[in-house]
């Protein structure tokens, strides 16, 4: 049984209601997606966090998304959702997790047509946008020396911690044991080797096996998405799908000192004010209103 639902008075809300309704997995992405990047969408979307419907069990997230879409539709209403691509990490989708190619990967729609899974690993992943943090940062420290090219190679210069971290998330949830905190090797910092060798002892501590192989396998992986040889901007582009985003929004954060993790609404909003806010997901919701 399904352990997210929606109110009957909300249902009845919503179907009279009518243009599209788009679920998010939680308050903290609608936040970020409705209230800062499409607030000027009007009658024709309709963001509904998952986390504020009824729930027997749990809270909010993409399974609570996919199956509220699934009520909703049930009850005539034209909803879609949004989930982060670790939705597939969880469900050991591997052909897709590691599907390098953004048009095949698009393409495919492994929750049914009314759900659209993102390019990067969640949402915290395109808030690593260098413009946006190179204006964060400036201001934060009242100075105007950073910039897009200058945060762009610091967030490169942090590549293989941020590879070896996000791998040893992966290799823990192919094993099902716990993963790594968010924080995990940001307090103390740790760089290199120091990281890699830390996250193979916290890894073989919580039970899996052939750590060492896997936490390598799994870096191998992400490493077909990164393109060292590309620009600066457009190799990061690239790479920044593959990393685990809260992870990699916290290291980095601690590596510069500036707390750009507990400024994610800021980050947001500088992404709308320089127009650059994600072509993928306003491409997705110009898809939702076509088809409501």
């Amino acid at each position: 049984m399904s352990g997210f639902k929606m109110k009957q008075s909300d249902q009845l809300v919503l179907k009279q209601r009518g243009g599209a309704v788009v679920f998010l997995e939680s308050e903290e992405d609608f936040q970020i997606v409705a209230k800062r990047w499409f607030f000027d969408e009007g009658q024709e979307v309709f963001f509904q966090p998952a986390d504020t419907c009824e729930q027997e069990s749990g809270g909010g997230g993409c399974k609570a998304v996919i199956d509220l879409v699934a009520q909703a539709r049930a009850n005539g209403i034209s909803a879609f959702g949004l989930v982060d691509r670790d939705v597939l990490l969880n469900d050991h989708n591997w052909p897709l997790w590691w599907q390098d190619r953004d048009p095949e990967f698009l393409s495919e729609r492994p929750y049914g047509e009314h759900i659209r899974v993102l390019l990067r690993w969640e949402l915290e992943n395109y808030l690593l946008d260098p413009d946006a943090m190179a204006t964060v940062a400036n201001d934060a420290r009242m100075t105007s020396t950073h910039t897009a090219v200058s945060t762009t190679a610091f967030c490169l210069n942090c590549a293989d911690e941020l590879k070896d971290r996000s791998a040893a998330t992966v290799t823990a949830i192919a094993a099902n044991v716990p993963s790594p905190a968010v924080g995990f090797g940001c307090n103390p910092m740790r760089h290199g080797a120091a990281l890699t060798d830390e996250l193979q002892q916290f890894l073989l501590k919580q039970g899996a096996t052939n750590a060492a192989a896997a936490l390598v396998e799994h870096r191998q992986s992400i490493d077909r998405f990164d393109a060292p040889a590309a620009p600066a901007l457009n190799r990061w582009e690239r790479l920044v799908r593959m990393l685990d985003g809260k992870a990699a929004l916290k290291y980095v954060s601690h590596r510069t000192g500036i707390r750009f993790d507990e400024k994610r609404a800021e980050l947001a909003r500088r992404m709308r004010e320089n127009n650059a806010v994600p072509t993928e997901i306003r491409g997705h919701i110009e898809e939702f209103k076509i088809s409501a």
